[in-house]
């Protein structure tokens, strides 16, 4: 008998991560060998630190379904985490680009402001506003957008205000209202001036982020997803 069909605890922590949508953490030393083990033969893989998934599985995920993952298993990890930025609107269901979901966003207050390592950062946050999504603590769908303008470069934050604005959960004029009604806000016109240009007419974030380099480069985009009708068979679009 094969040592993955006789390793029952493992493979018992591997369903119940996959039933979850998480990643399974190996506790006993006996599963922790084992993993290490398969993760050398490559039918495991580690996804973060102390975290690991069975390769097939996580293939199949795509790039935001598997920091859910590991948002998941933070989240039941540090009970006491509330996540914030890119990590909060990937959790939202928000469009996100690949190269802002790393690092992780974590809020603390200023009494338990933690020194930040190479795939966490931290941010003291006043007033952040937390909701739960999947079980997990992240803040609202408006705080975390406010945070997307204040801590991506325009090009990318762009996309999951367009996104929120496209299956309204919020709009402009309430977001815009929001940003003056928080307290001590760095930034506030720089961050009002990016709520302003979002629109949810883009259809996904690349078009959101393509809207937004051409505004950097001075050619501001007044009208998107504008239908041209076909002239030779009227009714039509090209």
């Amino acid at each position: 008998m094969s040592e993955k069909e006789t390793h029952c605890s493992l493979n018992l922590l591997i369903a119940k991560a996959q039933q979850g949508r998480c990643c399974m953490r190996p506790f006993w030393d006996t599963d922790v060998k084992v993993v290490s083990r398969r993760v050398r033969q490559g039918s495991i893989v580690r996804v973060y630190r102390g975290l690991y998934a069975v390769k097939e599985y996580w293939e199949r995920l795509d790039r935001h379904e598997r920091l859910r993952h590991v948002i998941r298993s933070l989240g039941q990890w540090h009970e006491q985490w509330l996540f914030c930025g890119a990590s909060a609107a990937v959790m939202h269901g928000l469009e996100c680009s690949y190269r802002q979901l790393y690092p992780i966003h974590v809020a603390v207050d200023r009494c338990r402001r933690s020194k930040n390592q190479t795939n966490v950062r931290y941010h003291v946050l006043n007033d952040p506003d937390a909701v739960v999504v999947d079980g997990v603590h992240v803040t609202s769908v408006q705080r975390t957008l406010v945070d997307c303008a204040a801590m991506m470069p325009f090009r990318y934050a762009l996309a999951p205000i367009d996104s929120a604005l496209r299956q309204g959960r919020t709009t402009i004029e309430s977001l815009l209202a929001y940003v003056d009604a928080l307290p001590m806000l760095r930034d506030r016109e720089r961050i009002r001036s990016v709520i302003a240009k979002g629109n949810g007419g883009s259809e996904n974030g690349g078009e959101s982020e393509c809207r937004a380099v051409l505004d950097e480069l001075g050619f501001p985009v007044h009208w998107i997803q504008v239908e041209f009708p076909c002239l030779n068979h009227h009714g039509h679009m090209p």
